[in-house]
């Protein structure tokens, strides 16, 4: 089993099953390179956009098109996993759910800015869903009201992704409605109460895989091989070929 991740792995790295090769997030052209290995299963959690390629929605098709199961959560991979469902891919964890019922919409919402690989991809940025999930459990502890839970919720979603952190949060909610004292209690919650619904989602996914609970894809649907995924698979083997792949797994990051 294959498994792409980063940032959303921190704090549950050891949960990894012996049977599940972890790889760096998802670009473009991964999953259908993974399945060339004819693997039982393919997570997707971490992927890169902006500056790389997005894993391309066609090519998780032809993963399902072709017998390989692909589970998503947290991150990319909830994204995908909500538009692709209706195909077979596999959601898992609150993050998916709420993208699947429209209770989310935005790619912000799990975009956040990360360090490299070799420190551990350490967050540099506050992901929106963790922001959300953890004001709300500070509201339900009763640290703050249900609406200044909501008033905080707003101030964070109108940040941009690449400079929400909580000290901008905090900032932005202490200048507003919310009592010093008040904002004091919050930020010293936070502190030791924060929830990463990102790691948790991540967590489930690896749970699922590594317990083998998800379900064989049946395709219903016509996989068209046009020109342009033609070109695509031949560009991905010429990478492929041109990277080889390290001991333990995962492909070179293209343009590293």
């Amino acid at each position: 089993m294959i498994v792409f991740a980063g940032p959303s792995m921190v704090g549950v790295a050891d949960q990894i099953d012996t049977e599940i090769d972890l790889r760096p997030p998802v670009q473009q052209g991964d999953v259908f390179l993974a399945c060339l290995e004819n693997p039982a299963a393919i997570g997707i959690i971490d992927g890169f956009f902006e500056g790389v390629p997005s894993v391309w929605h066609k090519e998780i098709l032809w993963a399902l098109s072709q017998g390989v199961a692909v589970l998503g959560a947290a991150s990319m991979g909830a994204l995908r996993a909500a538009e692709l469902d209706v195909f077979g891919m596999q959601g898992v964890g609150n993050i998916y759910q709420a993208f699947r019922d429209g209770v989310l919409e935005d790619d912000d919402e799990v975009a956040l800015l990360h360090g490299p690989a070799e420190v551990g991809y350490p967050a540099l940025s506050l992901a929106m869903v963790n922001a959300r999930a953890t004001l709300e459990a500070a509201a339900t502890a009763g640290v703050i009201t249900m609406t200044q839970a909501q008033y905080a919720t707003d101030l964070a979603k109108s940040q941009f992704y690449k400079v929400r952190t909580w000290e901008s949060v905090f900032e932005a909610v202490g200048s507003a409605n919310l009592p010093p004292d008040k904002c004091r209690e919050l930020r010293d919650w936070v502190r030791h109460h924060e929830v990463d619904q990102k790691q948790q989602d991540a967590a489930e996914l690896l749970a699922r895989l590594s317990e083998m609970r998800f379900d064989a894809p049946t395709a219903d649907f016509h996989f068209e091989e046009t020109d342009l995924w033609l070109n695509a698979i031949k560009n991905w083997r010429r990478r492929a070929a041109n990277t080889p792949i390290p001991k333990g797994g995962g492909y070179r990051l293209f343009g590293d």
